[in-house]
């Protein structure tokens, strides 16, 4: 066990948990689009663009005919010589038109519940990462399902994280179904806000949602107020439906579960290198998933979701934190602004390894600039490296004081006659002291006005020094070490808990869910 710093540690998370006790700066939903990735010119020649291709290049069919795919055939799509679904644009049009403009991803906690709508700016966690770095070793190893544990619970005491979608892969999960069954559990049992998940087969969405009704208090409870919301492709890039995604993309509307509609093609990759021709392909291929949904479900809850990654060239890896992808994010939720539809973008996926220099310019940029072109759902934007192949404890509260700062700078400047402060500037210099400190409009706003940071560092290099010459990532070591020693979520009853248990396989020991297990 790594030893603890003294000095005035404890007197700094002291002072941090009456901050977010007495005010409340920075919360959610602020809305984006600011930035302008794309000229309204540009935005037009794109949507006319991905028409066009669904009109001629249409979406390709990998398997059997889904029963989406011949519900929009039945209703104005046709069948190309080479056995494409080619939609035409009123199709798409009409789609548009009638595709639900906002809705509530619940939370177990009412109050943790985030309204999804245009321009509603909200960050959150995704990924799947398949490597977590060891919080002892500080090297990386497969993750564990007591590792996806830890980290939704860590998630459940950052406040500028906004919803848990699962952020790594529980590779000691031997099977498709532990898999999906621990992995909602894991999120359940670990967060009161709202999760996500993607699960593997038609069974486990009826199964997975069987436990969170449980959870809820009966059958049929989910579809009323659904906690969780799939990220879901309809789709092999590049512009192809895939059969088995289609059928659980259709089970999990069955079951009420809202839905991401995502496609994730690689610039350079699996989309064109240029970018613009990028986000035709990727707003196409969105596009063609929102018609599948209207035309089994008219209105289902739906997020447009285009996810568009960047190729390294030289390699053909992703690169998650590159420049590249901070403008096709942004473009693309100009492009679900353009829509006025609920809109999803991947962005915080830094490249580097670890919570570093790098880390930090990388995620900074991808996440301001995807809220201030005005995502609804930010993705990916806590915890992510080694573009999404790895995540740490450290992290995501690093990042999480991150987004606290993005969402204050897209909140913005508010003008109104008292803020402009006319009289305020007249009494301090006319009758006052000739500055600020200690006015009353100064006291007033210190707490509304401005945003503190929790492991961000503001003091002196004296102070700094005498209270152990810590950086960033130690101070969230300390935080995180902190937190899941103590923090283990209790909002399940035991009860309810042991009859999860006696009807699903889960794999999650009792005594990991409890303190003192010298986990931590």
């Amino acid at each position: 066990m790594a030893t603890r710093r003294s000095g005035g540690r404890n007197a700094r998370l002291a002072h941090r948990d009456a901050e977010t006790a007495t005010h409340d700066v920075v919360t959610t939903g602020f809305v984006g689009g600011q930035y302008r990735a794309l000229t309204d010119h540009d935005v037009n020649r794109i949507h006319e663009a991905a028409l066009h291709t669904l009109e001629t290049v249409g979406m390709g069919v990998i398997g059997n005919m889904p029963p989406g795919g011949q519900a929009m055939l039945d209703q104005g799509a046709s069948l190309s010589d080479a056995g494409r679904i080619l939609i035409p644009g009123s199709m798409v049009e009409d789609t548009l038109a009638s595709t639900c403009k906002s809705w509530t991803l619940h939370g177990l906690d009412e109050n943790r519940s985030i309204e999804i709508s245009s321009k509603q700016v909200h960050y959150g966690t995704a990924g799947g990462a398949v490597g977590i770095r060891d919080f002892q070793s500080k090297t990386y190893r497969d993750p564990t399902l007591c590792d996806l544990y830890d980290v939704v619970r860590l998630i459940d005491t950052l406040p500028n994280i906004h919803w848990c979608y699962r952020p790594l892969i529980a590779r000691d999960m031997t099977s498709l179904d532990d898999l999906d069954i621990n992995t909602a559990y894991a999120l359940m049992t670990g967060t009161t806000k709202p999760w996500g998940i993607t699960v593997g087969s038609v069974e486990n969405v009826e199964r997975v949602v069987a436990m969170f009704d449980m959870a809820l208090g009966g059958e049929g409870r989910f579809k009323k107020a659904p906690i969780c919301h799939a990220v879901q492709g309809d789709g092999v890039p590049p512009l192809r439906y895939a059969e088995d995604r289609c059928l659980i993309k259709e089970a999990y509307i069955r079951a009420g579960m809202p839905l991401m509609i995502a496609s994730a093609p690689q610039a350079g990759a699996t989309a064109p290198a240029a970018l613009a021709g990028t986000i035709v392909q990727v707003v196409a291929e969105a596009l063609a998933g929102l018609v599948y949904v209207h035309a089994i479900s008219p209105g289902h809850p739906v997020t447009f979701a285009p996810w568009p990654f960047v190729a390294d060239l030289r390699t053909g890896s992703m690169s998650g934190g590159s420049a590249e992808q901070a403008l096709l994010s942004a473009g693309v939720a100009q492009m679900g602004t353009f829509y006025d539809l609920p809109t999803s973008v991947p962005a915080g996926m830094a490249d580097s390894k670890v919570p570093d220099a790098q880390a930090g310019f990388e995620k900074a940029y991808t996440t301001l600039m995807a809220g201030m072109a005005g995502a609804n759902m930010v993705h990916e934007s806590a915890g992510m490296h080694a573009s999404l192949l790895g995540c740490t404890l450290e992290s995501f509260v690093v990042d999480d004081d991150m987004l606290g700062n993005v969402m204050r700078a897209i909140r913005g400047i508010e003008v109104t006659d008292e803020t402009l402060s006319l009289d305020v500037i007249a009494d301090v210099n006319v009758n006052g002291p000739g500055h600020y400190l200690g006015h009353g409009q100064t006291l007033e706003l210190m707490e509304s006005e401005y945003r503190y940071p929790s492991v961000a560092d503001r003091a002196t290099p004296q102070a700094w020094e005498e209270d152990g010459a810590q950086n960033m990532e130690e101070r969230a070591r300390d935080y995180v070490r902190e937190t899941l020693a103590e923090h283990y979520p209790g909002h399940i009853a035991p009860e309810l808990d042991a009859a999860i248990r006696e009807r699903f396989d889960i794999k999650l020991d009792v005594s990991d869910m409890r303190p003192g297990n010298d986990r931590w």
